[in-house]
């Protein structure tokens, strides 16, 4: 696979830096793992021109945003122009390289001019979106309709579909009718971790929530939680990180918001964290859990989605129900009556990081993957 020659698309989101020792988007660490491996020539981002965004905007304004934004992403005319400069940019480098690695199913490399083989490396699917946070809601049916066929087209033409978690792969598998032996998860890396576990840190304990998605997140079902925990540690604080505005100001004690942070205020807070929480009530992967296990941290995830693929109940962590405030209030308070297990936790959480979740172990396993397909190399 040494020969191989990859370019890389990122269609949602920036990855400009890829290159850079410390690089801040989002995959931008993955594309630099394989750039470590093999030959990266590029890694291009399909985007509309200003005023065709602005055109397609307007044309599917509604006085719900979420509606709005849904209808506007996943519209065909809107698609078509994203694959069109797509199609642009690969056109630009014809010849040049042997393989398309693309982040998600947002577009199509397959084109008239474009017959490259691609891979495509997800999180999620329509569909998983649709049972668990019912997309029907949002987009009309027939514009559903059309985006589940597109999406099944750009999965099954590619050479492999790689995923977060099993739990996407399952979805890839089973709604999309991919072959078995082209589909695999690999996890992915963290974009930040210790080489060691963080220190304990002094003072009373301070629990993390990340996640600018508050609702989705499980959020409400935290603050609900968090009363039941203040109430026997009323020393304890809750850390919000994410949300751009207090989404429930003075709903609990102890709570404090941070807003949205960068890498290095992230840093910071997982180093001052006791336990990570992110009870989301749809979560196709999660990061975050990934990076606090790399700072040493205990998480309390929902035991629902792929959550449970990333804790490991009662060794790296603990799972509550799904949108229940009260199991997720007696999970958090296990782990602050008991310093010594939760600090055992954590260092067992960042051993399977390190282990498993860097992003030149993802590397390794898609190379591996493509090195055993029939037509790899053709």
């Amino acid at each position: 696979m040494a020969s191989l020659r990859i370019v890389g698309v990122s269609p949602a989101a920036d990855v400009s830096d890829w290159r850079e020792p410390l690089p801040e988007g989002k995959w931008s660490q993955f594309f630099g793992a394989l750039a470590a491996r093999v030959e990266v020539i590029d890694v291009v981002s399909p985007q509309l021109s200003k005023r065709e965004s602005y055109l397609n905007l307007l044309r599917w304004v509604a006085p719900d945003r979420a509606r709005w934004l849904a209808r506007a992403g996943f519209n065909q005319s809107f698609v078509a122009k994203v694959n069109g400069a797509l199609e642009r940019q690969l056109t630009a480098r014809a010849g040049g390289f042997d393989l398309i690695v693309q982040m998600q199913t947002l577009c199509s490399p397959r084109s008239a001019s474009v017959r490259a083989p691609y891979v495509i490396y997800t999180d999620n699917t329509m569909a998983l979106t649709q049972r668990h946070r019912p997309a029907s809601a949002l987009i009309p049916p027939g514009m559903l309709a059309d985006w589940l066929a597109f999406e099944t087209r750009v999965c099954q033409d590619a050479e492999a579909v790689f995923t977060f978690s099993e739990f996407a792969r399952a979805s890839v598998l089973e709604d999309y009718g991919c072959a078995p032996e082209r589909v695999l998860a690999v996890g992915t890396g963290a974009n930040q971790h210790l080489p060691e576990p963080a220190p304990a840190p002094d003072g009373p304990p301070r629990v993390l929530f990340i996640g600018r998605e508050f609702e989705r997140k499980g959020g409400r079902v935290l603050l609900e939680a968090w009363g039941h925990v203040h109430a026997q540690h009323p020393e304890a604080e809750l850390l919000i990180a994410g949300p751009r505005q207090d989404p429930a100001a003075g709903v609990a004690l102890g709570v404090r918001y941070l807003g949205r942070l960068s890498r290095a205020q992230l840093a910071e807070q997982y180093r001052g964290a006791s336990v990570f929480v992110l009870p989301s009530l749809f979560e196709p992967w999660g990061f975050v859990f990934i990076e606090a296990m790399g700072y040493g941290l205990p998480c309390v995830g929902a035991d629902c989605c792929a959550m449970p693929e990333i804790i490991d109940a009662d060794t790296t962590g603990l799972l509550a129900a799904p949108g229940d405030a009260q199991s997720l209030a007696d999970a958090i308070l296990t782990l602050l009556a008991d310093p010594g297990r939760a600090r055992a936790m954590g260092r067992a959480g960042h051993a399977k990081a390190l282990e498993r979740y860097t992003w030149g172990r993802v590397a390794d396993r898609v190379l591996d993957h493509l090195g055993a397909l029939p037509t790899a190399g053709a």
